[in-house]
């Protein structure tokens, strides 16, 4: 079993009991489909982007489920086929990734050495290169 998730518009001229009728039927259907329902969260009634079936205002629900991948075509079918459901959308959950125990990395050896020795040893060499030449 997955996570979903589906939005869904529910016709706005339907009252406040009628929309809950309207969840109602919308859970029977992802239980008919063999998933649970997990959080239901009704935004409201709000404007549609465009006129939808003659409707310009829709309940939107957001509803959080589990189902078998296989039976979303299933569940979509029913979906579409229901008065009340202007339009939905199913969307698959991503993953809960596992916790990932951090390991810190080894200490870097740190060398220390007096850089002005490096440079009068370099400085030596120098001089001494140019004392063959002449």
């Amino acid at each position: 079993m997955r996570d979903y998730e589906v939005l869904y518009i529910v016709r706005a001229d339907l009252d406040d009991e009628k929309v809950q009728d309207a969840v109602k039927r919308v859970n029977r259907l992802i239980e008919r489909s063999g998933g649970t329902s997990e959080a239901t969260n009704l935004w409201g009634k709000r404007k549609l982007a465009y006129e939808v079936k003659h409707q310009k205002d829709g309940s939107y629900v957001l509803q959080d489920f589990q189902l078998d991948p296989n039976r979303v075509p299933e569940l979509e079918s029913s979906l579409k086929i229901t008065e009340e459901v202007l339009r939905h959308l199913i969307v698959r959950k991503p993953e809960k990734a596992a916790p990932v125990t951090a390991v810190a990395p080894p200490p870097a050896e740190v060398v220390l050495e007096p850089i002005a020795a490096e440079a009068e040893a370099a400085g030596r060499v120098a001089t001494a290169a140019r004392e063959e030449e002449t």
